[in-house]
């Protein structure tokens, strides 16, 4: 790559781009590190807007991309920032896989959530918040943790399934959000695609016969 980075007073060779802009392996790392950063913040709030998630996916595909051509090239990098190139590819690789998960549907499908966990038996019947291929967020009064094992059971049609606890939010007095991800590949909520989400404003003509959800509409990230 030709040139210097883009950051003014610094006069280094330009390693790669960000957004049209050149910034030497320095900066890069700088810039990386801090953008990794926000994503990881507002995938953690499920905060995503889709037009805001697809930028971030091509700067993810973009930052894996240059990571690797830095750090693979024949002019290897010092020790130190060939470790950080590798950490931001992984950082990047990590963020991409839950970025692809998008999007999400808002959905309040009535559920019941079952612990069996020895001494820690509990059922409560509740519904979801937001719904996805591979998951969903649901509203618990019970105590739960990272990584509890829970069966999720749609009252709408009676499957039940197992899922694992991937995070946990608090809503308001004795009540948490619970984001929960299936064990397995089943499509438990009949969505026909990832991409299938619903548009702003346009209802999918037999959601409610389908799947008993009410308007959805498209929702952020769990």
């Amino acid at each position: 790559m030709r040139g210097t980075c883009s950051i003014p007073e610094c006069t280094e060779p330009a390693a790669a781009l960000i957004e049209e802009h050149a910034y030497c392996l320095k900066h890069f790392l700088l810039q990386s590190y801090e953008r990794l950063d926000a994503i990881a913040t507002q995938l953690h709030q499920r905060q995503f807007p889709e037009r805001q998630s697809d930028a971030s996916r091509r700067f993810l595909e973009s930052c894996m991309r240059d990571a690797a051509d830095i750090a693979c090239a024949v002019a290897a990098p010092p020790n130190i920032e060939k470790a950080q190139l590798l950490d931001v590819l992984l950082w990047a690789s990590e963020l991409h896989g839950r970025l692809r998960r998008s999007p999400r549907l808002m959905s309040r499908t009535p559920v019941q959530l079952r612990s069996r966990i020895p001494g820690h038996s509990w059922e409560e019947t509740t519904e979801t918040v937001l719904v996805s291929r591979h998951g969903a967020q649901i509203t618990c009064s019970h105590e739960v943790a990272v990584n509890d094992l829970l069966t999720l059971v749609g009252l709408d049609k009676g499957w039940e399934t197992e899922v694992r606890v991937a995070w946990v939010a608090p809503r308001g007095p004795d009540v948490i959000d619970v984001g929960v991800e299936f064990l397995t590949d089943k499509n438990f909520w009949g969505l026909e695609s990832e991409a299938s989400a619903l548009r702003p404003g346009r209802e999918s003509p037999d959601a409610d016969a389908r799947y008993g959800w009410g308007q959805a509409s498209k929702g952020s990230d769990i």
